[in-house]
């Protein structure tokens, strides 16, 4: 049996596609709730640069108004303010590496080239991010050539360019809070529609599963409980629909087969005493076996002094085709039927071969004409007036009989045998089969 096909095999690729699947959403819900808490916490950078820009511009506003009037003001500023000052800009410059983090770390996702794609809010808050730092890069390089000389910095001109360009450093904190927070709303909706994809996929195969178990499985199993209670009540022969996988498939084969055997058995033992001539016990085997036995044509053959004989043969449709119905006992064929009185068995597994062989033996050529048969076996027997026959069956199969198929037929040869041996006992067959056949000494 292909391996592709065992229950197991199967079992184990679908569990594994499952497992795959619950894995996948997982992770999907993994990688969500990670990317859900960088985004907050990118939120959180942005809006502590908002609150750092709202602060620097406090200061500016508080210098501008107490701006110093005397040398000894100014050289206080400058050790006070002016450090605050610095401090304040400092803590932006962190703010934003912070910034900046968030992004590297939503760029090592996974899902970073999918959720980056053109157009897409988060992809525009990550352009608005790089935007925004280089304006602030911009503004403390300008802000620094403002202020000049560090040791003597010109404090009221930097506050003025800080309190000139507030509204647009107000402007660039706000977009990007506003971004980060579109981007993070669009993500969680579009994380929503994945794991509910996911999580419909994972259902759907679940069902798909069951389905499949129901119909390929429980349903063949079912149906042949039911044959084979009907078989044990009596109803012999029953066959079930092939509609299996696997293992149920070959149990309703191997049970369709056992069917057939134990009718054709049951026949065989209703033969035995049903009144009948030999061709009628033939044809009464050739129908009730020829689905479980796999052939296509029986024949009888009877052994006298100097030839084995084609007595009759079923269907009779083939047995009025064969104009040379007998084989010499002393060309090689002839011999080798009569072998087959000791050693109880004829098997002829290419009759093809051996009909062009053998060109000589005109029934050869004729039972591979007439049958087109590839495999050729027989049985021998005596009848109580001590004649000799041999019942042939042959399998027009390309792979000829199976060796279940074979098996059976030595199994119930000997009933066919004993059924055979009741209809020549009828009076039509006491000319046409016993008269002339004498045994071989």
């Amino acid at each position: 049996m292909n391996p592709l096909k065992s229950l197991m095999t199967q079992f184990v690729l679908g569990a594994t596609i499952m497992i795959a699947f619950i894995l996948l959403l997982t992770l999907s819900q993994r990688e969500s709730t990670q990317l859900q808490k960088q985004l907050t916490d990118w939120q959180a950078q942005a809006d502590k640069i908002q609150l750092d820009i709202a602060n620097l511009q406090q200061q500016a506003q508080h210098y501008k108004l107490n701006a110093p009037r005397d040398f000894e003001s100014y050289n206080r500023d400058v050790a006070v303010f002016y450090q605050q000052f610095r401090q304040q800009l400092t803590t932006l410059d962190n703010s934003f590496s912070e910034a900046n983090n968030n992004v590297t770390k939503l760029s090592e996702s996974i899902a970073y080239s999918w959720l980056t794609q053109e157009g897409s809010p988060l992809l525009r808050a990550i352009q608005k991010q790089s935007a925004w730092h280089h304006f602030w890069l911009l503004f403390v390089d300008d802000l620094e050539a403002q202020l000049g000389d560090p040791k003597e910095p010109r404090l009221e001109w930097g506050a003025e360019y800080i309190i000139n360009n507030q509204e647009r450093l107000s402007l660039e904190a706000t977009s990007l809070a506003n971004q980060i927070h579109e981007a993070y709303v669009w993500f969680g909706i579009t994380s929503d529609k994945v794991n509910l994809g996911l999580i419909s996929v994972v259902m759907a195969y679940l069902l798909l599963t069951l389905g499949l178990f129901a119909l390929r499985i429980l349903r063949p199993v079912l149906s042949t409980t039911r044959a084979c209670e009907a078989v044990a009540a009596g109803d012999y022969g029953k066959k079930v629909d092939l509609n299996g996988s696997g293992e149920t498939r070959r149990l309703q084969q191997a049970f369709n087969e056992l069917s057939a055997r134990s009718k054709l058995m049951m026949d065989m033992l209703g033969d035995i005493n049903k009144p009948g001539d030999v061709s009628e016990k033939l044809q009464s085997i050739y129908d009730s076996g020829r689905e479980a036995l796999g052939s296509n044509w029986i024949g009888l053959m009877a052994f006298n002094e100097q030839n084995v004989e084609l007595n009759t043969s079923v269907p009779t449709t083939l047995d009025y085709n064969f104009r040379h119905r007998h084989v010499s006992l002393h060309k090689a064929f002839g011999k080798e039927l009569a072998s087959t009185l000791e050693s109880g068995w004829l098997n002829i597994e290419s009759l093809r071969q051996l009909s062009l062989t053998r060109h000589d033996e005109r029934f050869l050529r004729e039972l591979h004409k007439n049958t087109m048969a590839h495999q050729v076996v027989g049985y021998p027997f005596r009848c109580p007036k001590h004649n000799n026959f041999i019942l042939l069956f042959s399998s027009n199969n390309p792979e000829g009989f199976s060796q279940q198929q074979e098996e059976l037929i030595r199994a119930l040869a000997k009933l066919m045998a004993d059924a055979i041996i009741a209809g020549m006992d009828q009076p039509a067959n006491n000319d046409f089969i016993v008269g002339d056949i004498q045994p071989i000494q």
